[in-house]
């Protein structure tokens, strides 16, 4: 997948063929490949794609390194604690469809612009709002990120004005029941990140994670989150403009300043592939974007995510195009040639 270097203007440079669209990390870099839904199918999706654990108790948790989580292609969704910090929930989605069904619901109440923030939408607002975007079930983000109180928030007004809630929606609410996170005061992030499929690349899917990871300690550290924010406010006003304007065309909410600090961090330090972001994207010099990550790297916070600001993404391991090969050639059974693949020649495919 891509690509060439971007011009000198604040767009990406999109490969041919593939319709302009607005992009960023938690959206998706290019358009999702989905089928465009309209509400009337939402029904027959969510049964298709029922996971086989649904409401089942209890939902298995591992724990898992980043590169580990690198390294899977889960045929079905996983939940990880993030080994760095236990309080960071890794769900690795096995489709941009599931992913969306679990999830697009909640990034409209929390952070998209132009949404409400009091309520939560509709089986036919969400598919007009995600369409409106000019986005799919699939694209409306390819990862997201919330705190537990957000979630909790979410899961409490859709039982207040009685909103019908798909399986994966409440297989997400019966994994926050199980970790405790729906009573008042749980501390704690979910992160995602959809199996390499379809659009997503492995390499793709390494610089979601890294990016989505930010976000988890910025939600579960708060000496990290008062240092993101000191930060936000140590840059010139033309700066913060260009962040926010920058995030403002990828249909972040902007007047959720909290939100503009925290996708700032994350893009700025720990999203270090043009292809999601660059300085000509923010209207800045490389020299300029080069200066703020230094400096802020300089002074973060002595803790788990500090290394992390200037680590290399760990190597997608060749495997992944063997186990890729084999999904695509074999639509059905694909779990079990990927397992076979592990067996018989040593590797990891889920």
């Amino acid at each position: 997948m891509r690509p060439p270097a971007p011009d000198n203007d604040d767009t990406i440079r999109i490969p041919r063929g593939v319709p302009l669209k607005r992009r960023s990390l938690l959206k998706p870099l290019l358009a999702g490949t989905g089928i465009i839904l309209v509400p009337a199918a939402l029904g027959g999706i969510w049964f298709a794609l029922k996971p086989t654990n649904l409401l089942s108790a209890p939902i298995p948790i591992g724990a898992q390194t980043e590169a580990q989580i690198d390294a899977s292609e889960p045929c079905a969704t996983m939940v990880s604690t993030f080994a760095l910090d236990a309080a960071v929930i890794v769900i690795d989605f096995q489709n941009l469809t599931t992913q969306g069904l679990a999830l697009d619901r909640v990034a409209a109440l929390v952070e998209k612009d132009h949404l409400p923030r009091d309520r939560v939408l509709s089986d036919a607002e969400l598919i007009q709002a995600i369409h409106g975007s000019g986005d799919t079930i699939e694209s409306y983000y390819y990862g997201h990120d919330y705190q537990a109180a957000d979630l909790a928030k979410f899961f409490r007004l859709a039982a207040q004005e009685n909103i019908q809630l798909n399986p994966h929606e409440l297989w997400l609410k019966a994994l926050l029941a199980q970790l405790g996170w729906l009573k008042p005061g749980a501390v704690g992030a979910i992160i995602t990140v959809p199996a390499a499929s379809g659009p997503v690349t492995p390499d793709m899917r390494a610089v979601i994670l890294h990016h989505e990871i930010s976000h988890g300690a910025f939600y579960t550290n708060a000496t990290y989150r008062r240092y993101a924010e000191s930060f936000w406010y140590s840059l010139t006003d033309a700066a913060r403009a260009a962040f926010t304007g920058f995030l403002g065309r990828q249909g972040y909410d902007t007047t959720n300043t909290e939100l503009m600090l925290n996708e700032t961090q994350a893009y700025l330090i720990f999203t270090r592939d043009p292809r999601f972001f660059n300085a000509q994207a923010v209207g800045m010099s490389d020299a300029g974007i080069a200066q703020l990550r230094e400096g802020f790297i300089a002074n973060m916070p002595d803790f788990w995510l500090r290394p992390l600001a200037n680590a290399i993404l760990p190597p997608t391991p060749p495997r992944t195009a063997q186990c890729q090969q084999a999904r695509a050639t074999t639509p059905r059974g694909t779990c079990q040639i990927c397992a076979v693949i592990r067996e018989n020649r040593g590797l990891f495919c889920a």
